[in-house]
């Protein structure tokens, strides 16, 4: 039992014990409250990346220009987004009630982005949506 003791007191396993602890919080942390905010933030990315790239199917839906397979890409594309949105939020361990609200209003609008596709007179709408799903995930507007 002395050994035990003497090894409770040693400044070796002390440092060891310490190094152990400092790690192990510091995986906690990240994979509790890091993780969860980072693959928010690139779901966020991806909607404004989506956005962009599909900019012209959604400023003119449904014309008999573009091919069906696209517009249903980008149909399911959107609707992907708006699921994995409210997935990550879901995951976020501190979020207010006006960020839950907004995402669930921004995931809304993409699941309505992902009908409008195939509208042939949602033009205005769809952008519209565009712009409210920017606001609502504070991401910068396009530039024209």
């Amino acid at each position: 039992m002395n050994w035990l003791l003497n090894l409770f007191q040693s400044i070796v396993f002390q440092t060891v014990m310490s190094g152990v602890l400092v790690f192990v919080l510091s995986e906690i942390i990240q994979k509790i409250f890091l993780e969860p905010f980072q693959k928010y933030k690139g779901v966020v990315g991806k909607i404004d990346s989506r956005l962009k790239f599909y900019f012209k199917i959604i400023e003119n839906p449904g014309t008999d220009a573009q091919l069906i397979e696209r517009l249903q890409i980008c149909s399911q594309e959107l609707l992907q987004l708006s699921c994995d949105l409210e997935s990550c939020r879901k995951q976020l361990i501190f979020r207010s009630k006006q960020t839950d609200k907004n995402v669930s209003q921004a995931s809304k609008l993409l699941i309505d982005l992902h009908f409008g596709v195939f509208g042939k007179n949602a033009s205005d709408k769809n952008l519209e949506n565009i712009e409210n799903i920017r606001k609502l995930l504070n991401v910068p507007k396009l530039s024209e």
